[in-house]
Formats: structure tokens, sequence, C-alpha cells
């Protein structure tokens, strides 16, 4: 966890999950402007169902339902789009005479 407030550093704070924790300035600067900043480290077996962005989203709506602030979760989708040869040719043809 990474954390800043406007008038301090940044300070982080790790655990091994296993009951001790250390804070300390974060050697990274004050790369965060304001706010918190948190990464998780999940082991390959436990993490799959946590991987999930529908599963992580039902959760931090569960758990952050009184809180007063916005909580962000970043996502990213990948699409594969089979296309024929001879549209795969044309747009490439379209390409190479835009680019001329």
């Amino acid at each position: 966890v990474a954390s800043k407030h406007n008038d301090d550093d940044q300070f982080i704070w790790e655990s091994e999950a296993d009951n001790a924790f250390v804070i300390r300035r974060d050697p990274r600067g004050n790369s965060l402007k304001r706010g918190t900043e948190i990464t998780l480290h999940l082991k390959e077996k436990v993490g799959k169902e946590y991987m999930d962005q529908y599963e992580l989203k039902r959760l931090i709506a569960k758990y952050s339902e009184f809180t007063h602030f916005p909580i962000y979760l970043y996502t990213e989708r990948t699409e594969t789009k089979e296309v024929p040869i001879e549209e795969a040719k044309e747009e490439e043809e379209k390409k190479e005479g835009a680019e001329e």
C-alpha cells in the first residue's frame, strides 16, 4: 500500500501476511499526488477467483458500500477478431495507400 497526503511525504505499508508489517518512506519518491494505491500479489492457486474483474467489482461494491470516496478498478480487455484473408489484404492495401 502506498499512501500520500497533500502536505506530507509518500509512505508505503508492506506485509507478508504474517501478522507483521513495516511502514516506511516510499523509495520511489512522491509518485502519488494524493491518495492511496493498493497492489496485491496473489498466490497462483488462490488468486484465480480474484483475477476475475466481475468478482472484484462485486467485492468492492459489497465492502465499500458505506465509504464516502470513490474506489476505481482499472481493467483491461483483449478481443480477438477473425478477418477473412480478402478483407485483410484490402485493409492492408488501404493503409499502404493512406501512408503514401
